[in-house]
């Protein structure tokens, strides 16, 4: 998040890398809300999810018969993000013929709709992220190199959750938390031995699985800490017979807060504890202060005064 909070007031291009469910879009989102384009849309693109014809006119827009089917004029993304964040997920899957188009509008800052003549002006962002491996696909020739350096200004690399087995226990409570508002439960967090039953599985859908899990935990809890035994099928057998903590550095306190010690905070000033409580629960809001606020249980006057108090 260090690199989230050094990239995102700037304009810099950014490849966002990683395999699905790794959180590309969260950090993508990040990156737009704590810039100085968050009071305009970020937009959002699957390019992955459309053929080569639909993904160009929904770029780039197009005029009135253009082609068949053209029944009236269409706003591009790109001119609909002007101001504000265009995001390209799944950029890898670009044809090649788009990735042409995509390089010239990045380097002239303009873009021209499908069968018109005179090209708009544009300022927008560029964030985009894939699971592939670029580079190779450069090598392949099936993806341009210069659109590559292009779009790899600034790369964010995002390790799958199973390389990062500390971050669970953090994560999971801080969706413990939105999950228990969002469903109106009273839930304090998780006993010792379901936080090492969700360390110690290998999560193959990374974050985006460890999140699901814990809304059906939350949904499904009767008791105000999820035990071992509400634990999904899958991750019971993982639930060890004794309480410990499996990761080095952990706290107790991430897995049942209001019973656990705060060892792993020892040594740290009030002011450095809540600085990166406030970091932290501002990244998972994707920069939304209202959630933030609330999720914190203090004012949104009170969180824009420790935002700037701290620098955040």
């Amino acid at each position: 998040m260090a690199r989230v909070d050094q990239v995102a007031p700037t304009d810099a291009r950014v490849l966002i890398t990683g395999e699905n469910g790794t959180g590309k879009e969260l950090v993508a989102r990040a990156l737009h809300f704590n810039s100085k384009r968050r009071n305009v849309p970020l937009v959002a693109i699957n390019c992955g999810a459309l053929a080569g014809g639909v993904l160009d006119s929904e770029l780039f827009g197009h005029v009135k018969g253009a082609f068949t089917g053209a029944l009236r004029d269409h706003e591009g993304k790109f001119e609909y993000a002007d101001g504000g964040t265009l995001f390209l997920d799944e950029v890898g899957e670009m044809p090649q013929e788009t990735q042409v188009k995509l390089l010239r509008v990045i380097e002239t800052k303009e873009v021209t709709r499908i069968g018109a003549n005179a090209p708009r002006k544009i300022d927008v962002r560029l964030i985009s992220a894939t699971n592939k491996n670029l580079e190779a696909e450069v090598k392949a020739g099936r993806f341009r190199e210069d659109l590559y350096y292009r779009l790899k200004v600034i790369e964010m690399h995002l390790p799958a959750l199973r390389e990062r087995a500390g971050d669970i226990p953090m994560l999971a409570q801080s969706f413990l938390k939105e999950f228990a508002q969002q469903h109106g439960k009273d839930i304090a967090g998780f006993e010792p031995r379901a936080i090492n039953a969700l360390m110690a599985h290998d999560w193959p859908g990374n974050v985006r699985e460890l999140r699901n899990v814990v809304e059906e935990m939350v949904v499904l809890s009767q008791g105000r800490l999820i035990t071992a035994a509400e634990l999904p099928p899958n991750l019971t057998r993982l639930a060890p017979a004794t309480a410990a903590v499996t990761a080095p550095g952990q706290a107790a306190a991430f897995a049942a807060p209001a019973q656990a010690g705060m060892s792993s905070l020892v040594g740290l000033t009030m002011e450095q504890i809540e600085r990166e409580v406030i970091r932290l629960t501002l990244a998972h809001n994707e920069g939304n202060r209202e959630r933030t606020a609330k999720m914190l249980a203090i004012g949104e006057r009170t969180l824009y005064r420790k935002i700037k108090e701290y620098g955040l």
